[in-house]
């Protein structure tokens, strides 16, 4: 059994690798012609963009809901259940970026490109494990 102050170091080793994927680029993908697309969390940028480029490329803020989860995991540190919600919640929206990355490596290599993940991803993942470790020890400790 892990102990609170184990559990609540979790929720913020989660909480700021989280806030490093919202930073870092979540994938990348390049197109023939030099084209490369690099998705973060809050927003698109597209690199040797031609003038021809259709418009309308920036990404939604996919960072939007990771950090109302990520903010629920700090509330929960103090607020019974809050945590818990915030890592359940932190699950489904790296469910639904997961989701978004493999549609997009099959847009890239339909469209002849490639694809590369990036660490933003590989970050999310790890803060979002961690962090529902966390969360669930301190849940049980509420107990």
């Amino acid at each position: 059994m892990i102990g609170r102050p184990t559990a609540v170091a979790l929720i913020a080793a989660g909480v700021v690798l989280t806030a490093t994927a919202m930073v870092l680029p979540w994938y990348s993908t390049a197109y023939a012609g030099g084209v490369e697309v690099v998705v973060r969390a809050w927003g698109t940028e597209v690199v040797n963009k031609p003038g021809d480029w259709p418009a309308g490329d920036l990404s939604p803020w996919y960072g939007l809901p990771v950090a109302v989860t990520a903010a629920l995991l700090v509330a929960g540190i103090w607020v019974n259940r809050a945590a818990l919600a915030g890592a359940a919640a932190q699950l489904g929206a790296l469910g639904i970026t997961a989701a978004l990355v493999v549609s997009d490596r099959g847009h890239a290599i339909e469209q002849q490109g490639d694809f590369a993940l990036g660490f933003g991803l590989v970050f999310l993942v790890i803060g979002t494990l961690t962090a529902l470790v966390g969360a669930i020890s301190v849940q049980r400790e509420a107990a």
